[in-house]
């Protein structure tokens, strides 16, 4: 149930993966901390600077730690019927044939949706349950109790918010259509695992940051990184977003990107 990760305005998302682990690329290594902060460390250490970091030894109480097995899934909520998202390469919320395409939703039962992750039914798509704010609390409130609520150093730290699509023809092909009442989208199509530097020559002078967060860590991810996910094998991840501050740190970042551009101009 990890929800899809993108660049938007939001301070910061910490991912908490109570079932197997998934591989993040940020823009060295990626520093982790063996307890979680209190509010005052976490924010002076980790928000306020802008960095990320994986925490470890945090949600070692989850009951989802343990319970969270294909056979537990399918018996609490194997039947229901939730929402899926579904690419014909696993891009969802990314840019393709100069449009910003979201994923197809498709509604079917939760155990057919296991059933093509545990390869039981192949499919030539990508199925990924996923869902902003949030598909846990809406689909899945079976599964809220096996989890906390929200992360009470996190929320002390920050006040806490609550938070062109794909079509599938007849034949199976995917087509692409525009929501044409929606409004355009901020976004940089750069693909991290095999960018184009004549387009985005810039991006030579990354030093990208590699992490794998595993089962009952946790990682936050502040506002504004660019960043890039995959999974190494089946998970599952519960995200905490929040909402970002427009403070000193985005008048750097915007000072930064001002400097940036008017470089380029000389």
């Amino acid at each position: 149930m990890a929800e899809g990760a993108a660049l938007r305005a939001v301070r910061g998302c910490l991912a908490a993966f109570p079932r197997e682990a998934r591989e993040l690329g940020c823009v060295e290594s990626v520093p982790c901390l063996d307890r979680p902060p209190s509010p005052l460390e976490f924010y002076r250490e980790w928000v306020s600077p802008n960095k990320p970091c994986i925490i470890r030894n945090a949600i070692g109480h989850w009951p989802a730690l343990r319970k969270w097995t294909l056979a537990y899934l399918r018996e609490v909520v194997g039947r229901k019927v939730v929402s899926v998202a579904v690419t014909p390469n696993g891009y969802a919320d990314a840019v393709f044939h100069d449009r910003f395409v979201m994923p197809e939703e498709r509604h079917m039962p939760f155990m057919d949706f296991l059933d093509i992750v545990e390869k039981k039914v192949t499919s030539p798509s990508v199925f990924y349950v996923q869902k902003q704010c949030s598909n846990l609390t809406e689909e899945f409130p079976e599964l809220i109790c096996d989890v906390q609520p929200d992360i009470p150093w996190m929320s002390e730290a920050l006040e806490l918010y609550q938070a062109a699509t794909y079509k599938v023809s007849e034949d199976g092909s995917f087509e692409i259509v525009d929501e044409k009442t929606a409004e355009k989208v901020p976004w940089i199509p750069l693909d991290p695992l095999n960018p184009n530097l004549e387009r985005y020559p810039e991006y030579a002078q990354a030093k990208p940051l590699q992490c794998t967060v595993k089962a009952g860590e946790m990682l936050y991810l502040p506002s504004l990184w660019f960043h890039h996910v995959q999974q190494s094998h089946g998970c599952i991840a519960v995200n905490y977003w929040y909402d970002m501050e427009y403070d000193l740190k985005y008048s750097y970042y915007q000072l930064l990107d001002c400097l940036t551009k008017a470089v380029k101009a000389l």
